[in-house]
């Protein structure tokens, strides 16, 4: 029996680079997921509070709000408690992976991003309790305070 149609999850896609939208979007759309595609991280915080997502994929290199300061913000108010964050990177420098988790994000995969890894770990993702993964954002976030920044001792 055939799937039905975004029966799988809704996904929040922040990238604004239109290829990639579409590459995105036809790979997850072929899953099974529901995708709402957003170009700037200003606009999946509005997006991501008028509807809440299941998992956010999220560029780190935008216009008007980068995913960096897009992750903190969604982490800072606790909206997104529950909510996976996945960093999407062009850019696999030493280091990348540190700063994506520094910005609040709970995973991070490297562009191009191949059709089977991005499926997979969506999947991996949404089968996951919050319980699982929540205990370590909410430790990163009690070490910041909101805005990135490290809290006095």
């Amino acid at each position: 029996m055939e799937q039905a149609p975004f029966k799988r999850g809704y996904i929040l896609l922040a990238e604004d680079e239109p290829t990639n939208q579409y590459v995105f979007r036809a790979i997850l759309e072929s899953g099974g997921f529901e995708v709402r595609i957003v170009d700037n991280g200003q606009a999946a915080l509005e997006e991501g509070l008028r509807r809440r997502p299941d998992l956010v994929l999220l560029d780190m290199m935008m216009p008007v709000m980068d995913g960096y300061e897009t992750a903190r913000r969604m982490v800072a108010d606790g909206s997104f408690d529950g909510v996976p964050i996945l960093a999407l990177t062009a850019k696999a420098m030493k280091g990348d992976a540190e700063k994506t988790f520094e910005a609040g994000c709970d995973d991070y995969m490297s562009k191009p991003v191949r059709r089977r890894e991005l499926l997979d770990g969506v999947a991996r993702w949404l089968a996951k309790a919050p319980g699982e993964w929540m205990p370590a954002r909410l430790e990163r976030r009690g070490r910041e305070n909101g805005f990135g920044e490290r809290r006095a001792a």
